[in-house]
């Protein structure tokens, strides 16, 4: 994982990721930022690197925190540890 100031990386993940399961997963350690750029007033800022030709996720991403402290505990939480204890 790296971490920016709101924003973490995410990689390693499994192929079949979900919006929602990032969501459920980084959201246990704080907020997830609105995606304002959405036109969905619900849209969190998660962002999944997919395969161009294929569309399929390639195995990372990023989420931001509402806090940057819910990153930085993010980043000590869950880095080197499964995703989803998987």
């Amino acid at each position: 994982m790296e971490e920016w100031s709101d924003t973490i990386y995410v990689a390693g993940l499994p192929s079949d990721v979900t919006e929602d399961r990032l969501l459920k997963f980084f959201g246990q350690i704080g907020q997830i930022k609105p995606d304002k750029k959405s036109r969905d007033p619900n849209a969190k800022k998660v962002w999944i690197y997919k395969d161009k030709s294929t569309g399929k996720p390639k195995g990372d991403a990023t989420v931001s925190y509402l806090d940057p402290n819910g990153a930085k505990a993010a980043v000590e939480w869950f880095n080197g540890n499964p995703f989803e204890g998987a």
